[in-house]
């Protein structure tokens, strides 16, 4: 790393992806499109080393920039020149893709959380173990439910979150173990679940609409090249595509109605990354117990919304873990003598 590097910090990767968190993945592909050799990349799994409180983030000598489009704005500043994206639109191209731009955000973003977060399968038996293994004890214990918990808020407004699987579960022994005779609210739970899902292939299939009809034929959505609009859906659809879900609804979906999506992302992807040997030098923040403690940034006046806030948290699980560890040292001597 050079002095004059960039650093990129962003949640992990995971599932052979550069990140699972796709505003973090798109930073990574802006940069390798913008800069590449240019920057490194630092896994983090703490989002309040951010001064939003967000991930990802950049720092460069003095600077520290958040939010996905301050780092474009600024990189670009930088790097104009040299960059393989299309940064000079016409005004009406230029105004609506940044409309476009913040529609995905929210819109396809939304998706991509459902599919992460709430649908059943893929957070037992994929997420869930992969945010586990991202953090120490007693992190593990608590964080990955609190981050899925901000999420549950926002899939909440958007009517993503219905859960119907989980509800069937968490159902007691007895009532799952009673005969199919006497459980008649299990076919009633059994079409709630395929409502469910065909509730949420609708608005997907709504959203895609959009997107496919936007690109059409085109190689890409308003130029020759990636504009960051390009770079934002690839990103989502990436995801989608391309991590192991148990629970593939969405990624079935996209392969079958949208191959024009999919072979988008595919085009920005391999823009990016053109051979295996375009490799992205990548460290991770090394946990400790002091991270536990919270961080204090002087420079960020409020926080960027509740939902990053882990301080009070930390600050619990920090009194915990040094009281847990004078106690064990306490008692291990005299349990060894019994």
């Amino acid at each position: 790393m050079t002095e004059s590097e960039i650093v990129l910090y962003i949640w992990p990767g995971q599932w052979g992806l550069h990140s699972f968190e796709p505003m973090c993945l798109a930073a990574v592909i802006f940069l390798q499109l913008s800069i590449p050799g240019k920057f490194s990349v630092v896994e983090c799994t703490n989002p309040e080393l951010s001064p939003t409180g967000t991930l990802p983030f950049i720092s460069h000598q003095q600077h520290v920039v958040a939010t996905l489009s301050a780092i474009m704005k600024y990189v670009t500043g930088l790097h104009e020149k040299t960059s393989r994206i299309t940064v000079s639109l016409t005004a009406s191209p230029k105004a609506q893709s940044v409309a476009w731009y913040e529609h995905c955000v929210s819109s396809v973003g939304d998706l991509v959380a459902h599919v992460l977060y709430a649908q059943h399968a893929n957070w037992n038996e994929l997420v869930y173990p992969a945010l586990v293994k991202m953090y120490p004890i007693p992190q593990r214990y608590y964080v990955p439910l609190r981050i899925r918990d901000v999420y549950r808020k926002r899939l909440e407004a958007s009517d993503l979150w219905t859960l119907p699987g989980e509800e069937l579960e968490k159902k007691s022994f007895l009532e799952r173990s009673k005969p199919d005779t006497e459980q008649p609210e299990k076919h009633k739970d059994r079409f709630l679940r395929v409502f469910e899902r065909e509730k949420v292939a609708e608005k997907a299939r709504a959203v895609f609409d959009i997107y496919s009809r936007l690109l059409d034929t085109k190689a890409y959505f308003y130029a020759d090249s990636p504009t960051s609009l390009d770079i934002l859906v690839a990103a989502h659809i990436w995801i989608l595509t391309q991590a192991p879900f148990p629970d593939a609804l969405l990624k079935e979906l996209l392969k079958n109605s949208y191959p024009s999506l999919v072979s988008h992302a595919d085009r920005v992807i391999s823009l990016a990354f053109p051979s295996p040997d375009s490799v992205v030098p990548t460290s991770r923040r090394k946990h400790s117990l002091m991270s536990l403690a919270p961080r204090f940034n002087i420079g960020r006046s409020s926080k960027a919304g509740a939902e990053h806030s882990f301080d009070s948290y930390n600050l619990l699980w920090f009194g915990l873990a040094v009281g847990g560890a004078a106690l064990y040292m306490f008692k291990v001597p005299f349990l060894y003598d019994l």
